[in-house]
């Protein structure tokens, strides 16, 4: 029902996306860059977006097939690199006034898109956008519809907020709630490095303060150097976890 859903609004979107004008200037959207969706499906979504980005601008939109051949041969179109340097890139080969470029993937029964909005004024700053969405495919298309509007900097119609569906994603999947906690345990380890590392010179600084004339001078000097040696053990244990905890977030992809 999905496929057939996505297959029926492709076909009825390719004639009327073959008609836009092949002009410079204007927008270019580039074909999302699809993980865990075949292309049909991908060029469907794809179109959903398209569409709903006429509806929000009254900007002339490039051809599709003359964007693409342009684009294959950059790092966007060949690599997916979505860089600023790449964006930059692309914009200045399509001599467009906006380039909209990004990734959509699907694992887990969530959607992800990740889009980018760049234009000549603002070259080294592309705006971004994404979506997290855990339901079914109509509920999907909507998000990716109100998205078009949020991009073109307009309001969504009632129409498309009226049906919306709340992702069935819990808080627990969700990898910024996860980040939180990452990043909770990530400081709490930082300053425990920074006061034990100041636990550890604090005893070292006692240990060297010893007179060594003293008959106990030894037991007090091995004592407080057990301490500062304790200290910086938990400091560089501290350490470690901090890093982990505030690096994990980066190998995750949530930034």
């Amino acid at each position: 029902m999905k496929k057939l859903f996505l297959f029926v609004f492709m076909i009825h979107s390719v004639s009327i996306f073959a008609q836009e004008a092949d002009v410079s200037g204007g927008i270019a959207t580039v074909q999302f860059s699809a993980t865990g969706i075949n292309d049909m499906e991908n060029q469907a979504f794809f179109n959903y977006f398209l569409q709903e980005l006429d509806n929000a601008s009254e900007d002339a939109f490039q051809d599709q097939a003359a964007i693409g051949e342009k684009v294959n041969a950059l790092a966007l179109g060949s690599s997916d690199c979505y860089t600023a340097e790449c964006m930059k890139a692309a914009l200045d080969a399509l001599a467009a006034d906006q380039l909209i470029a990004g990734s959509l993937s699907f694992a887990k029964n969530k959607y992800r898109v990740k889009l980018q909005l760049l234009d000549p004024s603002k070259a080294e700053k592309p705006k971004k956008f994404s979506i997290r969405y855990k339901g079914e495919v109509d509920g999907f298309v909507t998000e990716l519809q109100i998205l078009a509007w949020e991009m073109m900097g307009k309001n969504p119609p009632g129409s498309l907020t009226g049906k919306r569906k709340p992702s069935t994603e819990s808080i627990l999947e969700n990898p910024l709630f996860k980040t939180g906690i990452l990043v909770g345990a990530g400081a709490f380890g930082v300053s425990n490095y920074l006061a034990k590392s100041a636990g550890a010179s604090e005893s070292e600084d006692l240990a060297n303060s010893q007179d060594k004339n003293w008959s106990g001078y030894q037991q007090a000097y091995d004592a407080h150097m057990s301490s500062a040696d304790n200290a910086k053990t938990e400091a560089l244990l501290s350490l470690l976890i901090g890093a982990a905890a505030l690096g994990y977030p980066y190998y995750d992809g949530v930034f």
